[in-house]
């Protein structure tokens, strides 16, 4: 019994110790596992290097701030709301700025606006209206399957206007998903695939149409209004309107070169609509007349809109869309307890987090001194400088959050506006408009994420998008350089 013992606790032993091995092997392999441990240690070595010449102790304790966020950032090995509430508490830990100031810039205006957004959203889907219009415009459009396909793609574009394009993804998917059920599309239906990349194309392009569409914009306006502000310029803040003058262009020009590409890759298969009209039909006739909370709040998000236009840029556009959220609390259309299942809290702590990293950044001069160390000498063309930023966001927004890829960017943008003649508002726009063309990988957008889910598409199905990408980055040069100048958007000083 003794040696059989011995042989079985060695053999218990030696299966551990190969537990304990592949388990390693497989942390090692999982690029997200690394990303947590070379985060902290690439902080900790600009943290404790020589301070550079030109670079001050703040400087350099931003920077490090910096590394850890943009490693967590891009590998997300925790939510995105973490690393930025990581860098929050990391830049008075540090000394690179007071605490004060830090959870001072976490209150911003961006973070509540960003809260209005996701309520106006969360109101339009617990009412049912955005639900009522969006199966009514299809009800009118579904004639025959490019007509249904277009439908799905414009209508999912356009709601964009008024409500955060991920929530759009999470209204229209069920609506997809039911008209590919009652047409008995299987998983190899060319039309089940236009369906669902014409929602996920529609809001990805949507995304760009104005401050209401994405939260990633108000990120930048507000960085970008920091930096004016910590190097006393004159903050001439970019309103509603004309965020929406800059950015509409791409948007038509991405939402038209998605219907072209998806009615070349995915060709009608010849189905009768019947059954989905029919189902569209008793959806429809099953929400019964407009209720009185659906006009409300018809009304409140009317008069909201029309406020931020005419007021946002004197009273912040943050405090309008607080203003007339509480409103709808106030009427009883929209409940806290609905409200909750709906407020993406998790992005407005992102973006309070990464201001205040940008301001860290900006004040202690940091950013100033990374430029100086990459920017050439030799003068760099404007409009060279401005494609090579695009082009460059565009693609790291394929593989990483577009709200941390502005993250990561506008600090570092901003200072090379003036070294390149560029109006620095050139990249509160460029940056947000190209940080939201990404229409191929599922790691980009969450209406992308969603559509994969499904086990309808693969990879090689939205590769086509590079051609919607390609082209919307050549609308937007051609906007910077000739439109933009006549609607008062000058891209050089």
């Amino acid at each position: 019994m003794g040696p059989g013992t011995r042989l079985e606790i060695g053999g218990a032993g030696l299966g551990h110790a190969k537990t304990n091995v592949v388990a390693k092997e497989e942390f090692m392999r999982n690029p997200r596992m690394l990303a947590l441990i070379a985060g902290p240690l690439l902080c900790l070595t600009v943290a404790m290097m020589d301070t550079p010449a030109g670079l001050t102790m703040a400087g350099q304790r931003s920077l490090a701030v910096l590394a850890l966020c943009v490693t967590w950032w891009v590998f997300t090995p925790v939510g995105l709301p973490v690393t930025s509430i990581m860098g929050l508490a990391l830049l008075p830990l540090m000394g690179a700025m007071e605490a004060s100031q830090a959870f001072a810039l976490f209150g911003n205006q961006a973070v509540f606006f960003v809260i209005g957004v996701f309520l106006v959203a969360a109101v339009m889907m617990e009412t049912g209206l955005s639900s009522r219009v969006s199966l009514i415009c299809l009800r009118r459009l579904a004639k025959n399957e490019s007509q249904l396909c277009n439908g799905v793609l414009f209508v999912s574009w356009a709601l964009c206007t008024v409500i955060v394009s991920h929530a759009v993804a999470a209204l229209m998917l069920p609506i997809v998903l039911e008209l590919v059920r009652t047409l008995g599309l299987g998983p190899r239906s060319r039309t089940a695939k236009r369906l669902l990349l014409s929602m996920a194309w529609g809001t990805v392009a949507g995304s760009n149409l104005t401050l209401l569409s994405s939260a990633r914009a108000t990120l930048s306006l507000e960085l970008y209004g920091s930096y004016l502000v910590e190097h006393g310029l004159d903050p001439a803040p970019i309103g509603f309107l004309e965020y929406s003058l800059g950015a509409v262009p791409v948007s038509i020009a991405s939402v038209l070169m998605a219907a072209a590409v998806l009615r070349i890759t995915f060709p009608p298969e010849g189905l009768d609509l019947a059954p989905a009209l029919a189902q569209l039909n008793t959806r429809v006739s099953d929400m019964g007349r407009v209720s009185g909370r659906e006009l409300s709040t018809l009304g409140v998000v009317a008069a909201m809109i029309v406020s931020i236009v005419l007021f946002g840029r004197e009273q912040g556009m943050g405090t309008v869309a607080l203003f007339f959220s509480a409103i709808l609390f106030a009427i009883q259309t929209l409940k806290w307890e609905d409200a909750e299942r709906y407020v993406n809290w998790g992005v407005a702590m992102m973006y309070g987090g990464a201001i205040a990293i940008g301001s860290a950044l900006h004040s202690t001069g940091a950013t100033a001194w990374l430029i100086a160390q990459v920017m050439p000498a030799a003068d760099v063309d404007p409009w060279m400088a401005l494609g090579s930023a695009v082009v460059a966001t565009a693609g790291m927004t394929e593989l990483v959050s577009n709200s941390a890829v502005i993250a990561v960017v506008m600090p570092v943008l901003l200072p090379v506006a003036e070294q390149v003649s560029l109006d620095p508002r050139v990249f509160a726009w460029s940056a947000p408009i190209s940080a939201g063309l990404a229409f191929m990988l599922p790691t980009s957008t969450p209406a992308l994420a969603m559509v994969f889910g499904t086990g309808h598409l693969r990879i090689r199905h939205t590769l086509p998008g590079f051609v919607i990408t390609l082209f919307s980055l050549v609308v937007f040069m051609v906007a910077a350089r000739w439109l933009w100048p006549l609607v008062g958007l000058p891209v050089t000083p």
